[in-house]
């Protein structure tokens, strides 16, 4: 499998400095692993965006004699893709939807570690809806090439939301246990 890096930037406004630097280490370390580098723009939260800020950070990114190896994606044009991908998890008992608010988990105490209310109770689906990854694993075991082998337990925060969206997501909200 080759190695893959890439660089996602959120069009809120020109490429500042760290960015650049971000870009930088992504495309360094893509091309000594002699694989790909890619460009995704993250233009999923249109109350940000700024009119133009794709173009111009691809301009700079150009102008700084970084070359991306495949067109550059725009993660709102892959809506389709992500919603089957999404149906999928929840099909696998994988992810599940949940309506739990900010306002309901603090009342439940369960800010810390999701409580997985909502694989007990259906969500309400009048409520806005976030797609949650269920966390069954308890230790993951990975080896960072900077810093060595790393040991991560999910369940210390518990399942963690993968989706939102403010309006009603047509996925089934049927118990999923």
């Amino acid at each position: 499998m080759s190695y893959t890096g890439r660089f996602a930037p959120s069009p809120t406004g020109p490429l500042h400095f760290g960015s650049l630097l971000a870009a930088l280490a992504s495309y360094l370390d893509a091309k000594s692993q002699q694989g790909q580098w890619l460009v995704r723009i993250e233009n999923l939260d249109p109350p940000r965006e700024v009119p133009g800020a794709a173009d111009s950070i691809l301009r700079t990114l150009d102008r700084f004699g970084f070359e991306w190896d495949q067109t550059v994606v725009f993660q709102s044009d892959r809506e389709d893709y992500y919603r089957s991908i999404l149906q999928q998890l929840i099909e696998r008992k994988l992810a599940y939807p949940c309506s739990c608010s900010r306002t309901a988990l603090k009342a439940r105490k369960a800010l810390d570690q999701y409580d997985q209310h909502c694989l007990e109770y259906s969500p309400d689906p009048a409520l806005p809806l976030a797609i949650r990854a269920r966390i069954t694993e308890q230790r993951l075991h990975f080896k960072d090439r900077i810093q060595g082998d790393q040991t991560a337990d999910p369940s210390e925060q518990g399942d963690f939301i993968i989706f939102s969206t403010r309006s009603a997501f047509c996925l089934s909200t049927s118990r999923r246990r």
